[in-house]
């Protein structure tokens, strides 16, 4: 919460609270805006999946079209971490149980990430491909992998790369007219994922302990740096409130606003 927003909910409380402290805003250090992230639309991802299977393959990334739809396909629908999805490896996904094993990520917690059927098709996709093509397709072997050293995960600066190249043939920019970062991604899948939330009409604030959890966090505290306040979200949260509450707001009667 906001400096500014502290002080004007001090005030609201000071209405039934007369001795309730209300600070001085002069006093607030300035606030630092952060990045803002780039919300990618359920449309705009599927310009890239389809934009993906253009790409250039090298000797070092034969698969590189199907890695990279791929990894696109994971960041959008679970929302994991850059690291965690160039740490996966083969046998951290589960068929029988559609899961994906995350090991020892942030804060050296792991977790198990169930995922649905479309995506379970895109990894099984993926796996022929390597298999048809005689690419390692061992257990330990990596998930997002290119055969550069060796063969291996994909660094991060490589999938930046790539990724970069799609947003620039699919014309998506962020506001400033920069491209986005990876990590929007994580910001897309938590706003999304509210979203569908409000649409299936679902009590928001109990589902949010769910996906801090599944995106890997201590508490909701650390999944509300993820929840921006922008259009439809704010639109989807106005309307539920209006259907719950609107009858309890009136509006003032003409000669109450001559008054003020």
């Amino acid at each position: 919460m906001r400096m500014l927003e502290i002080s004007s909910f001090c005030l609201y409380r000071r209405r039934t609270e007369p001795q309730c402290f209300v600070p001085d805003p002069s006093s607030f250090p300035a606030y630092h805006q952060g990045v803002r992230p780039y919300i990618f639309s359920e449309t705009e991802v599927a310009k890239l999946l389809s934009a993906a299977s253009g790409l250039q393959r090298y000797p070092t990334s034969p698969l590189r079209p199907e890695v990279i739809r791929l990894a696109i396909a994971l960041l959008f629908t679970t929302g994991i971490r850059r690291g965690e999805l160039l740490a996966l490896k083969l046998d951290d996904y589960k068929q029988q149980e559609l899961i994906l094993h995350i090991r020892e990520s942030k804060f050296y917690k792991s977790r198990l990430l169930p995922i649905n059927r479309s995506i379970a098709d895109e990894i099984e996709k993926y796996l022929r491909a390597r298999t048809q093509r005689k690419l390692p397709v061992s257990p330990d072997t990596a998930l997002i992998w290119n055969a550069a050293w060796g063969g291996g995960a994909y660094s991060g600066m490589s999938l930046r790369h790539a990724l970069q190249t799609l947003f620039q043939e699919c014309g998506i920019v962020t506001q400033k007219g920069k491209l986005p970062r990876i990590h929007d991604f994580r910001h897309s899948f938590a706003l999304n994922t509210l979203l569908r939330w409000y649409y299936a009409g679902v009590d928001v604030e109990a589902k949010l302990p769910l996906l801090a959890t599944y995106m890997g966090h201590c508490s909701t505290v650390s999944t509300h740096y993820y929840l921006h306040f922008i259009e439809p979200l704010r639109s989807a949260a106005s309307e539920r409130f209006e259907n719950r509450y609107g009858e309890l707001v009136s509006p003032l009667p003409n000669t109450a606003r001559r008054c003020r």
